[in-house]
C-alpha cells in the first residue's frame, strides 16, 4: 500500500510537470494517476480528479482521451454516480468510434452492462454482458472472457439462476489462473463464496473464500481484504457468530466512508441492522437504520440519480423504523420520506430513459460498420438466414449482389489511406441510396460489398447492379470502377448462398474487372 502511495505522488507530480500541449502523455499519466487512485479505495478523488482535469482536453479529441473516458464509467458506478456513468459511457463510444477499435466498442457495451448490474436491473445487465461476452469468445480473447464470464454469473445469481452462476464463476476463476490474474481471480472467488452463502451452503464459502486473504496479502491489496471481511461477514452471521460479524462489517463502513465510496455503505448498514434486530437490539438497529437513510441522503446528493435498489430500500428502512420505534414522531417522518421517495422515482424515470437512448446508440453500435455505416458482417448472416426462411415460407425471388471496388490498393497507395476511407464512404453512400427500403446493404470487408434483395429476381438484380457500376465510377474522385457478382437463391444455406456470388465475383475479376458476371 505505501507503494501505491508513492506511485500516486510520482504520477501527480509528473503530470502537472508536464506542459498542456503534451496532451498526449498529460492523459496518459491522468489515467495511470486516476487508476492508481481507485486502487488505493480512493475512488471519490479519482473521479473528481478527472472530472476537473478533463474539460481541459475537450478540443483534444484522440485514443488517450477515449481510454480515460471509457474509465469513468467505472470511477463514477464506484461512487454511485450511475447518471455521469452513462453520460461517459456515451463519449467514449463516441471517441472509440473515431480512434478505438472494436474491441474497444465491445468494453464499453460490457461496462453498460456494469452499470445495469450495479442498479439491480440485471435482465438489462446480463443481456448487454452476454453480448460482449459472445464478441470475446469470437476473438478468442481470454482475459476479456474472464472478466466478463464473471459479470454474467454476478447478474445469474442475483435472478435466482445459481447454478449457472457457479458454471460461469468457475470458468472465470480458471482462466484467471491461467492467466495469472491474481486480482481479478481474488474477485471470483468472493462473487462464487457469495452464490454458496445466498444459498446457505456455508461450509463450501468458507472453503472458497480461504483463498482470497493469502492472495490478497501478496499484491497488498486492501480493497480486496475489505471486500473479503464483507463476505466473511456474511459466513459468520449464517453460523451465529454476530459480535464478529459487526466488527468486521463495521472496520469495512468505515473503510468506504473514508474511501468516499459511498454505494458500498447502505448493504453493510442493512447487515448491521438486521443482526442487531435478530439479537434483539432494537435502539442499535434504529441506530443503523437512521445512519442508512443519511447515507443514501448523502447518495442522492453527491449523484444525480442512485441506484433504484436503495429507492426500494428506503421505503424498507422507513417501514422498519415505524415497526422498531411504534412512535408518533415516526409517523411525520416517514410521510416526509415518502414524498422524497415520489420525487426521486420521477428523476430516475428520466434516467431510465437516458439508458433507453444509451441502449439504442449501442444497439447500432454492435450491427453498423464505423467507418460506411452500412451494416456490418455480424448482422449479415442472421439477415440473411431471415430472408431465406422467408422466401422457403412464402416463395418468391431472393437475390444478391457482391461488389468488389477495382485496384482499390492503388489508391491507398497513391493517395493515401484518408482519401482510401472517403473514397469507401462516398462509395457507401451510392450504394446504400441505389437499394429499396426493403433491401440490405452490408459492408463484405475492406472494400467489398454485399446487397440483398429480396423479392427481386436476376434481372432486376443486374439493373442493379449495372446502375451502380456507371454510377460509382462516375461520382468518386479518385475514379474506381468496380466488379460484381449475381445470382440468386436456389435452396443453399446462407454461406453456400454467399459463397457462390463471391465466386461470381471472382470470375469477373478474372475476365478484366469493371464488368458484371451473373448466375445462368
Amino acid at each position: 500500500m505505501e507503494n501505491l502511495k508513492r506511485d500516486t505522488e510520482d504520477l501527480m507530480k509528473a503530470y502537472a510537470d508536464l506542459p498542456l500541449d503534451d496532451y498526449r502523455r498529460k492523459l496518459d499519466l491522468l489515467n495511470k494517476l486516476t487508476a492508481h487512485m481507485c486502487r488505493e479505495g480512493k475512488f471519490l478523488l479519482a473521479v473528481e480528479t478527472a472530472r476537473a482535469e478533463l474539460p481541459r482536453f475537450e478540443e483534444h479529441k484522440c485514443l488517450e482521451l477515449a481510454n480515460i473516458t471509457h474509465n469513468m464509467i467505472k470511477y463514477c458506478c464506484l461512487v454511485g454516480d450511475y447518471d455521469s456513468s452513462i453520460d461517459y459511457g456515451l463519449k467514449a463510444l463516441e471517441l472509440f468510434r473515431q480512434f478505438g477499435t472494436a474491441d474497444d466498442i465491445n468494453d464499453v457495451i460490457a461496462n453498460t452492462g456494469g452499470v445495469y448490474i450495479s442498479m439491480n436491473q440485471y435482465e438489462k445487465g446480463l443481456e448487454y454482458t452476454q453480448r460482449a461476452l459472445e464478441y470475446a469468445k469470437s476473438k478468442n480473447d481470454r482475459e476479456a472472457l474472464s472478466f466478463f464470464l464473471n459479470n454474467c454469473g454476478i447478474a445469474l445469481n442475483k435472478l435466482g439462476r445459481h447454478d449457472e452462476a457457479v458454471v460461469n464463476y468457475e470458468e472465470a476463476i480458471s482462466i484467471k489462473l491461467e492467466l495469472g490474474k491474481k486480482r481479478e481471480l481474488c474477485n471470483s472467488y468472493m462473487n462464487l463464496a457469495q452464490v454458496f452463502l445466498d444459498i446457505g451452503n456455508y461450509s463450501k464459502a468458507f472453503e472458497v473464500l480461504e483463498k482470497v486473504g493469502p492472495i490478497a496479502e501478496e499484491i497488498s491489496d486492501l480493497q480486496i481484504l475489505k471486500e473479503l471481511s464483507f463476505h466473511m461477514a456474511d459466513y459468520y452471521r449464517g453460523n451465529g457468530l454476530f459480535d464478529s460479524a459487526l466488527e468486521l462489517l463495521s472496520s469495512y463502513v468505515e473503510f468506504h466512508t473514508e474511501a468516499g465510496s459511498l454505494s458500498k455503505i447502505p448493504n453493510a448498514l442493512k447487515e448491521m441492522a438486521d443482526i442487531h434486530e435478530t439479537i434483539g437490539e432494537t435502539k442499535a438497529a434504529l441506530d443503523e437504520y437512521k445512519r442508512l437513510v443519511s447515507i443514501n441522503e448523502r447518495l442522492y446528493r453527491e449523484a444525480s440519480n442512485a441506484r433504484m435498489v436503495e429507492l426500494e430500500s428506503s421505503f424498507r428502512v422507513q417501514q422498519k423504523m415505524q415497526e422498531i420505534e411504534m412512535l408518533n414522531s415516526q409517523n411525520h417522518e416517514l410521510e416526509e420520506a415518502k414524498l422524497t421517495i415520489e420525487r426521486r422515482n420521477r428523476e430516475l424515470l428520466e434516467t431510465q430513459e437516458k439508458l433507453e437512448i444509451a441502449n439504442e446508440m449501442l444497439k447500432t453500435q454492435a450491427e453498423t460498420d464505423p467507418l460506411t455505416g452500412l451494416l456490418n458482417q455480424k448482422r449479415m448472416y442472421p439477415i440473411i438466414e431471415m430472408e431465406i426462411e422467408r422466401a422457403l415460407r412464402y416463395g418468391g425471388f431472393l437475390s444478391m449482389i457482391m461488389i468488389d471496388l477495382d485496384d482499390f490498393k492503388r489508391i491507398n497507395d497513391i493517395y493515401g489511406h484518408l482519401t482510401g476511407d472517403n473514397v469507401l464512404k462516398a462509395a457507401a453512400v451510392i450504394v446504400k441510396n441505389s437499394v429499396r427500403r426493403s433491401d440490405y446493404a452490408f459492408r463484405y470487408g475492406g472494400e467489398e460489398f454485399l446487397l440483398l434483395l429480396p423479392s427481386t429476381n436476376i434481372e432486376n438484380a443486374s439493373a442493379t447492379a449495372n446502375r451502380l457500376r456507371e454510377e460509382i465510377p462516375a461520382s468518386l474522385k479518385p475514379r474506381v470502377t468496380l466488379s460484381a457478382g449475381i445470382s440468386t437463391w436456389k435452396g443453399e444455406d446462407a454461406t453456400d448462398f454467399i459463397r457462390k456470388t463471391d465466386a461470381l465475383l471472382y470470375l469477373a475479376k478474372e475476365n478484366g474487372k469493371d464488368r458484371i458476371e451473373k448466375e445462368v
